[in-house]
């Protein structure tokens, strides 16, 4: 293999969530140079948060050249609930470096999943819709931008020391969730069709904005399963940046 300054990328995008009592996938996959690389013999190492392994050098898997780990839900089943676990993978990538990338972990009762997909954004902007015969773009799927948009979100929820798997009202975050993926959707076309549609991408920016401010859910607080009596909310703190342009933070409380 060539040499390179260039770092592999282990994507990693959120702390993993893994849900108890229920076969659950891990996946670490491998980039360099845009492309997948495939690890040779991958393991991985799962420590609750007494640092003892509940997964011990396990083999993993390679499938269309994405390692991935399916925790047996035996595994975790009869364990307690609880912040604090971390997954360490074993990348051993052939002619070339072993990888050992270390992510943030927890065990938990249910998982978090978006309740919205292109057919919400289809529905919302029929210009995006690859039936109608005005449609103004030539992609048929807007999955990368929701994908996208779902992350950032839950990483503003873990940001503020939240976590998205207590969030028992995922409905709640439809509206912010759709108008972050639109922006994202028109950023896109803004810089590879037409300038006109900066607009709109700013203008769903400032939407989602209002949106995330103004949201509230129904919140498991004691990771009982049950609501807490009162809804979690969040309100908007603003700082100004150097090039004088406003960036929305979010400090999410009782």
């Amino acid at each position: 293999m060539a040499l390179t300054d260039q770092a592999y990328t282990v994507r990693l995008p959120l702390p993993d969530l893994i849900v108890r009592g229920v076969d659950h996938t891990l996946y670490a996959p491998v980039y360099l140079d845009g492309n997948l690389i495939e690890p040779a013999s991958p393991t991985i190492t799962i420590y609750n948060a007494a640092n003892t392994a509940v997964v011990s050098a396990a083999a993993a898997t390679v499938t269309a050249e994405v390692t991935q780990y399916t925790v047996p839900a035996a595994t975790t089943a009869e364990l307690q609930l609880e912040e604090g676990w971390r997954v360490e993978w074993s990348l051993p990538i052939t002619n070339g470096p072993t990888l050992t990338p270390r992510n943030r972990a927890s065990l938990v009762r249910n998982g978090l999943w978006p309740v919205i997909g292109s057919v919400d954004i289809n529905r919302r902007v029929p210009a995006l819709d690859p039936a109608n015969p005005a449609c103004i773009t030539t992609q048929t799927d807007h999955q990368w931008a929701l994908d996208e948009a779902w992350t950032e979100i839950q990483l503003m929820i873990f940001e503020r020391g939240n976590r998205p798997n207590l969030i028992l009202e995922p409905s709640a975050l439809r509206r912010p969730h759709l108008l972050l993926a639109l922006h994202y959707r028109f950023a896109d076309l803004a810089h590879r069709l037409d300038l006109a549609h900066q607009e709109a991408a700013a203008g769903y920016r400032r939407d989602f904005d209002q949106a995330m401010a103004q949201v509230s859910f129904e919140y498991d607080v004691g990771d009982d399963g049950q609501r807490d009596s009162r809804r979690r909310s969040g309100s908007p703190t603003i700082s100004l940046m150097g090039d004088r342009s406003s960036t929305w933070r979010y400090r999410w409380g009782l």
